[in-house]
């Protein structure tokens, strides 16, 4: 009877823990859905306008005749071209975000509805676990339910450290991408700067628009990645100090197109991404730390649970 309530609580717990879980992510993904919708109505208008400014400097007036005249014209040209590859880029990447959270809030939707009766469960379980405290011919005890109790919190516990370090190490695999590419286009633009021609400009331009993808791959995988660092924080009320990883995508581009266009290096985009990378580092460590902390507290509830039962 003690084997088959405690089996049946410890799943009836998880089932919760599932439930409240995606219920969370799913808020946060439909709060980011509308954020990112108007991020992109803003990035789509911004978009148009500099490109409208493109077509405004290349058109024929008497600001530039005076521009060309003076030999500045090609200069505000070539600036104004940047300002429409940067807005481009962060459009494309605010409608693909867009179709990711639309399809992440479709799956968690998914996620929730088989778990609509574990609150019933559970509260079926807990009335029976009154009923065998009072039975004196059971091993059941206030003291006993109690540590059992803990027993299952504390795996609930081990499970999102397990979820949120696995959720980090993708990241931290992600990131390593994007610097591969970030390192291989770095080395083509200091070809380019030494007259490469088209072909190693080319090249440039696929290991960038590689980065790119990389980088969108990244910023989902950091999305979830701090979800998980959510559930621990708001769930077991563990001080983690999870900052905004997500804003560095922002400067990231900022830095590709600059660098790229300017500069022939892409060093700002390569800074960010190691401080993220950095970042995500320490926290894996951290998290690293708890979760060895949990399992000893685990295993002397466990010892406990046993030493009582043995006694009964």
């Amino acid at each position: 009877m003690f084997t088959e309530l405690n089996e049946k609580l410890k799943y009836v717990k998880e089932q919760r823990r599932k439930k409240y879980k995606w219920k969370d992510h799913l808020q946060r993904a439909q709060f980011q859905l509308q954020e990112e919708r108007q991020k992109k109505s803003e990035l789509h208008r911004l978009l148009q306008k500099e490109q409208a400014d493109v077509e405004r400097l290349e058109s024929f007036s008497i600001t530039n005749l005076l521009y060309s005249l003076s030999g500045k014209k090609l200069e505000k040209v070539e600036k104004e071209k940047q300002h429409v590859v940067a807005a481009q880029f962060k459009y494309e990447e605010a409608v693909r975000t867009v179709e990711d959270l639309e399809k992440e809030i479709v799956e968690y939707e998914k996620l929730i509805e088989p778990l609509q009766n574990s609150e019933k469960l559970y509260r079926e379980i807990i009335c029976e676990k009154e009923r065998l405290i009072k039975d004196t011919s059971t091993v059941w005890s206030d003291e006993l339910f109690a540590l059992v109790d803990e027993e299952t919190e504390l795996q609930s516990m081990l499970k999102e450290y397990e979820e949120a370090i696995s959720a980090g190490r993708i990241v931290e695999e992600g990131l390593l991408e994007v610097i591969d590419s970030l390192n291989k286009a770095k080395g083509w633009s200091t070809f380019d700067m030494l007259g490469g021609g088209m072909i190693t400009t080319a090249v440039k331009h696929s290991h960038i628009n590689s980065a790119k993808d990389d980088m969108h791959r990244v910023q989902s995988q950091l999305r979830h990645f701090q979800d998980e660092l959510l559930d621990i924080k708001n769930h077991f009320h563990v001080d983690l100090e999870i900052g905004n990883m997500l804003t560095f995508a922002d400067y990231f581009f900022d830095g590709l197109i600059v660098d790229w266009m300017v500069h022939g290096k892409i060093a700002d985009s390569y800074k960010q991404t190691e401080s993220t990378q950095r970042q995500v580092i320490e926290m894996l460590n951290k998290l690293d730390i708890d979760y060895k902390d949990i399992q000893k507290r685990l295993v002397n509830v466990s010892n406990k649970r046993m030493a009582l039962l043995e006694n009964a």
